[in-house]
């Protein structure tokens, strides 16, 4: 493709397009462009649908519709992929901010009130277009003036501040000539760049299975050029392309060239699309005389490295080399001439990795909508509708006319360079208003969001319309799964999240409301002998537990998700939906067998795996209930121990002799080491009074069986699942190295609080019913049993992962592992309770766990999620929206004296999920 060449391929002319339009025949009308470079025209005959007026449409679909044929940049509601929404209110004074909980003891999910935070516009301007980065955590926010302003994240979803920028951003005076008309984020490297890709899930027997494919980091892709800085473009009304982008300490900084020189009114731009294509971006404009623009645009970054007394750091001074590509004037449907562009999107080509061999060019895109008012409607007989018409990019070679021999005195066609064209596609027409275009799964599917608060989706390859036909046997997409929207009333504004499972829509009175999608088979399967839909009902689980891992490998939220399943799911169907997650995401599952020291490095390596683990425990509810069954309390417990031990591997092996250090870690870890030692006690606890309850006949098995189906108890998995069996002797091995911490920390205390707290927990430590190291002892002999018991039963690798699964969220007790259980019980535990006291066992109080409900009791005292210490009424509370945990919302000079572990955990809820200011 030739960057530097300009073509204008050839359009229907526009006096034949009015015929077209009024019903003749034009099919033997010659183009002599066509005669002479052998390319087709555009003869494409498309009808347009007539159907019968339905009601008028509402007066702020209209306006919305208006404002779209107007401007590119009119979004007023978008989607972050970390999980929440922004919304312009109706005078554009402010951006106001939401998100969905949760709710504990319903276990539905709602729209929460606006956070307390909102986003004021600045004096004299107001905004007018809202778009989240790729990441979720920073938002571009659009004014009428074109002034771009970025906001970033602070700490919780919904507080979002202004980001440090140059003064050169957004100075001097502007005029709507300035307005923003397309913008675009860039990825972020290397975050955006990790995810795998994790094909569509497939049915062999009765097992289900995908592939995982990794992505090649060395294949050119468009990124700023600095590790987690982020960088956008986008293209004002007055044919001004701008580079906004963070440099050192995150300011962000601006560059811009003039993609055209403008005289006229008819030449200031009305939407422009950008669209990444390796290592550049295909733009495409269009204007007030109906004239796509095509620009190759490729940035180059200068990266500089500058020496300080602090070091080294390295900067960018990024230029913008344009190249035009084509032009094509006379842009509209090939059919239709009511209508007029609303909509502009460049598609991109599908990624190898994603391809099913279909060539699939980058396209552009182009929404033209017909909207009219009652009395049109009425006038017309016509009611609303969309086309949906695409060109792709494409390089040719023209080829001349045979005459054109005559001209050379060796008889030959002289060559030509290439070009590119536009080539028409096949245009669309769909009897709804699209308000919406989003690009799902790589590339691979396009949605069409419309004003009823439904969606379309196409295959991207060969432009069909993705539906469902019953195929019980793969899992590609949500569509072809049997999950789609219900129609309902007309919206002005609708935006969907990242893989289209949910959908925020603005009622009449311009309140929020939430859509979700739901099978068309239902969730209740059917044998009534006639129609039998559990293979369906199957099917849409294992989708929605690969749209889960696909969330999960991109650190996106991924609450809608659940919010899918229904309250009253089956217990075989959740756990279906969690097992199937793990098998996609994580590599190692099967840990019994390795050696110690390298069980204990690969889980703390192993990340993705929290995230199935997090729908454990929001699936793991009574319905109706706070109170949790036993896969949400195994969840519960591994989740805290995970970032336990998360925290504690990254403290204990940092070798600083910084006494600072020692005074302020060693207290902010007392409660984490309280938490523990009262879980160990609790699991002994519970052992105890099962072996005491055995009766006569009954084995350990059977007891145990038992537990689990009335209490949901997870004491004994806690042992028999090797992950948290792993990190349960990883926390117990480091807890007398704690006490040499402590016993030095003592000695010189930041203040008398620490101090206090220090020596209430060696006092604490002392009156224990048991020593530790006799517990590390169990656990050694325990998990020596297991890899016995594994040998001598033969059990194979794949044997081993169905094991593990089947106990992590069922609670199984498999008869490869029925000798350890009874070993337990006979042996292990008499043992260890021989050196023990188990009256205080008995008696130690270790309901502040919280392992049984998701809320605690009314009156009941309540602990900070992360550092486990007391909430109090004057404390600032931060809530988790997905498991409803709670925590100190500390102010911002209070985390800059806080140790690092603390600074890095507060990010996210133990649960993976994300905080919401409560004020």
């Amino acid at each position: 493709m030739d960057d530097q060449t300009m073509t204008g391929p050839t359009g229907m002319p526009e006096v034949d397009q009015h015929l077209a339009g009024d019903g003749m025949d034009t099919s033997g009308m010659i183009d002599p462009m066509d005669d002479l470079f052998g390319d087709p025209a555009d003869g494409m005959d498309v009808p347009v649908p007539m159907v019968m007026p339905s009601a008028p449409l509402p007066t702020s679909l209209i306006f919305r519709v208006n404002d779209m044929q107007r401007t590119g940049c009119c979004s007023k509601l978008a989607w972050s992929n970390a999980g929440y929404m922004a919304q312009i209110s109706g005078d554009g004074s402010k951006v106001t901010l939401r998100t969905v909980f949760r709710d504990q003891e319903s276990s539905s999910s709602s729209l929460s009130e606006e956070s307390k935070f909102p986003v004021i516009a600045p004096d004299g301007v107001h905004f007018v277009h809202i778009q989240f980065s790729r990441l979720g955590t920073d938002l571009a926010v659009a004014d009428n003036l074109g002034g771009v302003h970025v906001y970033i994240m602070a700490g919780v979803l919904g507080r979002l501040q202004l980001a440090p920028a140059d003064v050169s951003v957004n100075e001097g005076v502007k005029t709507e000539l300035d307005a923003v008309v397309g913008l675009h984020w860039l990825a972020t490297w290397p975050t955006e760049f990790r995810a795998p890709y994790i094909g569509p899930a497939t049915k062999i027997g009765q097992r289900w299975s995908t592939q995982m494919k990794m992505l090649d980091s060395t294949v050119p892709r468009m990124h700023h050029a600095l590790d987690n800085r982020n960088a956008l473009l986008y293209v004002t009304s007055s044919s001004k392309l701008v580079l906004l982008y963070q440099n050192e300490h995150s300011v962000w900084h601006s560059t811009f060239e003039q993609l055209e020189d403008w005289q006229l009114s008819n030449e200031l731009l009305t939407h422009a699309a950008i669209g990444e294509e390796g290592d550049h971006v295909v733009l495409t404009t269009h204007d007030h005389d109906r004239r796509f623009r095509v620009y190759r645009v490729t940035i180059h970054w200068n990266i500089a490295q500058h020496s300080s007394s602090n070091g080294t750091y390295t900067t960018v001074s990024p230029t913008l080399d344009i190249g035009h590509l084509t032009i094509l004037d006379h842009v509209c449907p090939q059919q239709a001439q009511l209508t007029s562009l609303s909509l502009l999107k460049i598609i991109p080509t599908i990624p190898s990795f994603a391809s099913q061999g279909i060539p699939t060019p980058t396209t552009v895109l182009a929404v033209f909508t017909h909207a009219p008012t009652p009395l049109a409607a009425a006038q017309q007989q016509q009611d609303a509708f969309s086309v949906i018409a695409r060109w792709t990019v494409e390089s040719v070679t023209p080829t001349l006319h045979e005459c054109f021999a005559k001209l050379k005195p060796n008889g030959q066609v002289p060559a030509q360079n290439p070009v590119t064209v536009l080539r028409r596609q096949q245009d669309t027409i769909t009897n709804k208003i699209v308000l919406d275009v989003e690009l799902l799964s790589y590339n691979t599917m396009v949605a069409f969001v419309n004003s009823v608060g439904s969606t379309e989706v196409y295959d991207r390859s060969t432009w069909a319309p993705i539906d469902s036909f019953g195929d019980t046997l793969m899992a590609s997409s949500l569509a072809q799964s049997g999950l789609e929207y219900i129609d309902g009333d007309h919206t002005p504004h609708a935006a969907l999240n990242p893989d289209g499972s949910a959908m925020v829509i603005t009622k009449s009175d311009g309140t929020l409301d939430m859509k979700y999608v739901a099978p068309r088979y239902g969730w209740q399967p059917l044998e009534d002998g006639v129609s039998d839909t559990k293979g369906m009902t199957e099917t849409a689980v294992i989708c929605l537990a690969r749209q889960y891992a696909i969330l999960s490998t991109m650190a996106a939220a991924t609450d809608e998700v659940l919010a899918v399943l229904p309250r009253d799911v089956s217990t075989d169907l959740r756990a279906l939906f969690v097992k199937q997650t793990l098998r996609m995401l994580c590599r190692s599952l099967d840990l019994a067998m390795l050696e110690n020291p390298k069980q204990q490095q690969t889980l703390l390596r192993e990340q993705v795996h929290l995230r199935p683990l997090s729908a454990q425990l929001a699936l793991g509810s009574k319905p109706g209930s706070i109170e949790r069954d036993f896969a949400g309390q195994l969840a519960y417990v591994y989740l805290n121990m995970r970032q336990i031990s998360y925290t504690l591997a990254s403290t204990f092996s940092t070798r600083d002799n910084n006494s600072g250090r020692t005074q302020e870690v060693v207290p902010s870890l007392v409660p984490l080491f309280e938490w523990v030692t009262d879980l160990i006690i609790s699991v002994v606890d519970t052992l105890a009074q099962v072996r005491r309850a055995m009766t006569d006949g009954q084995s350990a098995k059977e007891a145990f069986q038992h537990l689990v189906a009335t209490t949901g108890n997870p004491a004994l998995h806690i042992l028999l699942c090797s992950f948290p069996r792993i990190l349960l002797r990883m926390q117990t091995t480091v807890f007398p190295v704690f006490l040499k911490w402590i016993h030095a920390a003592k000695a010189r205390p930041r203040n008398l609080e620490h101090k206090q707290l220090m020596e209430d927990f060696c006092r604490r430590a002392e009156k224990m019913p048991f020593r530790i190291n006799h517990f590390v002892e169990l656990i050694a002999e325990f998990d020596a049993a297991v890899r016995s018991a594994y040998t001598e039963s033969g059990a194979s690798a794949e044997r081993r992962v169905d094991i593990e699964l089947a106990m992590l969220t069922e609670g199984v007790i498999p008869d490869e592992l029925e000798p350890v259980v009874k070993t337990l019980m006979e042996t292990i535990l008499p043992k260890f309770e021989e050196n023990a006291d188990m009256g205080k066992v008995y008696f130690w109080d270790t309901q502040w766990l919280g392992m049984l409900n998701s809320v605690p009791e009314k009156g009941a005292t309540r602990y900070d999620a992360i550092r486990k210490v007391q909430l109090t009424k004057e404390m600032k509370l931060r809530v988790c929206r997905r498991c409803g945990a709670e925590m100190e919302d500390l102010p911002q000079e209070q985390i800059k004296q806080a140790p690092d572990w603390v600074k890095h955990a507060q990010r996210h809820c133990f649960c993976q999920g994300y905080w919401w200011p409560l004020g």
